[in-house]
Parts: structure tokens; sequence; C-alpha cells
């Protein structure tokens, strides 16, 4: 019989995770809190940053190089399926550097892109000029700036892959509950003694008081899955970070390539719309914009690309990214409760690494060798487990 999986969280980890079990055979229930794909999925820029899977040591970049590697076969795949374009560009980036220490942390990015064999160009300001007009006026107002060019960078429109990956998940066969709080995860073996046992050992408990029983639950809700289960206690490894975004509006793109100064960017869709973000801010989970924020990164979105300054401002947002202490994203089994997995922790990198999170987690969910090793991903490096509840 076909496992029955249910995944919390209809985010693009999760909405990727039910397209692939689905695709392999299992029966798969997807929950959301709110509407799929309406979280901090759709909040995120989508600029997917060079990878090579081939020269990958390193965990996370051998998890990076997996799903950069998998992006355009997804995409292909999505669009047959959907008839949704995700609109995954190969637009190439550029990445500048105005003061001494974004030059030292250019070095550092250099170094580390040669390693691993990435394509990256020192390119003098007159060239970046002739090639992307529109920052012409950043290399002569700079004094000490620098531009290097990175033709393996990507982006990819959030709202679209989300839109694709639920009508790729409805079309599989997957069973999308919406608006449904859950309230408790565990396993049989913990659960408590008046839920009667189905099939498998993992129970989800909703908020209208009803539970969904299968043989694998898995967590993936970003920042909200640390309070899905108190006793699992993932809440003292996932931090919510904020970021906040500012969407402009022009005739006609203003520049063809996304744009980083530092962790600030720049990255302009076909259809004129502009986004500038981002910061990172511990603000718990306060979702409110601050003006003065939203201001800073307009005035460094004129200051960069000057053609900004005539763009209208249709609006801004944050989202909330899931920080773990140690960089690394959790992903595998939850230690002493059977059937129960977490893919949560991806940080700012959680729509680029979605497809590899999928892989990787349907494979050892099915007993499969992963893809990838995911044991430096293992749960519970940073959590304390009271396994007597």
């Amino acid at each position: 019989m076909n496992p029955s999986i249910i995944v919390v969280g209809g985010g693009a980890v999760g909405l990727s995770l039910a397209w692939e079990l689905a695709r392999r055979d299992c029966e798969v229930t997807l929950i959301d809190r709110g509407e799929v794909g309406s979280g901090t999925t759709w909040t995120a820029a989508g600029i997917l940053p060079p990878a090579n899977l081939e020269h990958a040591t390193d965990p996370m970049d051998r998890l990076r190089g997996l799903s950069h590697q998998l992006y355009p076969k997804w995409s292909e795949q999505l669009l047959k399926e959907t008839s949704i374009d995700i609109e995954l560009r190969r637009c190439g980036g550029w990445y500048l550097a105005e003061t001494a220490g974004e030059r030292a942390l250019m070095a550092g990015m250099i170094a580390y892109w040669n390693e691993m064999q990435i394509q990256c160009d020192a390119v003098p300001l007159p060239d970046v000029a002739r090639r992307e007009p529109s920052l012409a006026n950043w290399t002569t107002q700079t004094p000490s700036a620098a531009a290097w060019w990175v033709p393996d960078e990507y982006q990819i429109r959030p709202p679209r892959l989300t839109q694709a990956l639920h009508a790729a998940c409805v079309s599989s066969g997957v069973t999308i509950r919406q608006g449904c709080e859950v309230v408790d995860v565990a396993s049989n073996d913990v659960a408590s003694h008046d839920v009667a046992s189905n099939r498998g050992t993992a129970v989800v408990s909703l908020a209208d008081r009803t539970t969904i029983k299968a043989d694998h639950a898995i967590l993936c809700s970003g920042v909200w899955t640390g309070g899905l289960a108190d006793r699992l206690h993932l809440n003292q490894s996932l931090i919510p970070i904020r970021g906040q975004m500012l969407l402009l509006k022009t005739d006609r793109p203003v520049i063809e390539s996304i744009v980083n100064v530092g962790n600030r960017y720049v990255i302009a869709r076909e259809d004129g719309h502009t986004l500038v973000g981002s910061c990172e801010e511990e603000s718990g989970f306060d979702l409110s914009t601050d003006e003065t924020m939203l201001e800073t990164l307009h005035q460094f979105a004129i200051a960069t690309v000057p053609s900004l300054r005539t763009a209208s401002r249709v609006s801004a947002w944050s989202g909330l990214r899931p920080m773990t202490f140690d960089g690394f994203p959790m992903i595998g089994p939850v230690p002493s409760q059977p059937g129960l997995w977490v893919a949560s922790g991806h940080y700012r990198s959680g729509i680029h690494l979605a497809p590899a999170t999928a892989v990787t987690l349907a494979d050892a969910i099915l007993g499969e060798r992963p893809a990838i090793d995911i044991s430096s991903f293992a749960v519970g490096k940073q959590q304390v487990f009271d396994t007597s509840l």
C-alpha cells in the first residue's frame, strides 16, 4: 500500500514536497493555516544565486547545487502540466561594491566562486555602463566602486511558482485543505491515549478538534513550524527574521539583470515591476512595515538605478524568514518521534532550496538513498527533546 503523508505548510517547500511525493504515488494531504502560497514565499524576491553541484563539498553548497540543477527541469515540467510559466530566467547578476567593507566581502565571495568554478568576471566601470546603461550614473558617482558579473544567477516569480505548484499538486491527486490551523503534531507512540491508532504513526490535530492520521507528517511551515508541537521544542531553534520589500513600476524594465549591493538588491520583472530589498530585522512575528526602512530602500534604489526616480510606488510588504542558529535548515526525521519529519529553517533560501529539499526528503521518507547526504541537516542538533510526554 502506498504511504499516506500529511504535509503541514503550503509555501514553496511544502508544495514542492507534496508534488514530489504525489509523483511517487504517495497519498498526500497538504494543510495550510491560510491560503497556500500566501506566506513568506509570496513575499520573496525570487533570486537564485549561482551554484555548482559538481564541485560542491559543503552540505549547503550541495543542497543549493542540486536545486540549481533541478530548477530548469521543474520549470519545464510545471509549464507542461499547468500551462503556468514560473518565469525562471537566467538573467545574470551584477555584484557591486561601494565601500571598503563591501569590497572585502566581495573578495571572499570571489574566492568562494573560484573554488566552486562558478564564473565571476571583474568588469571595468566603463564596461558596466555600456552593458547596463541604467548603472552608468552609479559608475561615475561612486569613486571606490567596483563591479563583478556573475552570469549563472537566475530569477523566478514566487507567486507564479506557488500557483504552478498548487495546480500541479491538484492535478497529481494531492488533497489540499486551506484555512486549517494545526494545533499539535505527534507520533502515535507519544500521542494522547484517547486518539485511536489508525493507519500509520503520525497524528495531526486541528483547531476544530478533529484529527488526521497518516503514515508520515512533515512540518514545513517556515517560522510557524516551532509552534506546531511544543513537545518538539523546535521554537528554540527557529528565529523569525523580518525582511521588507518595496515594489515600484515603470513603463518598461529599467535593468536587464539583478543588481546586488551587499544584502540589498534591485530586480526588474519583464512587465516593468521592480522589486527593491531588503533588510534583516529581529522583530519577532511582527509583519508590519516601517516607512523609515522603506524610504531607505527607495533611496538606495534611486542611487543605484537613477531611472527609478520617476517610478511609481505600487506597494510594500514584509515577510518572516526562518533562521536557525547554525545557518543550516532542518531536513529529516524528528528523533524519537516515528513518522514525524521536518523541512524548515531555510532562511533566505527557501525558494532556491525547495526542489532539492523535496527530492532528498522524499528519498529518505520512502527508504531510498537521498540524492545528496542530508545528515548535516539533522533535526535535533539544537533542540532539547522530552520523550517522556
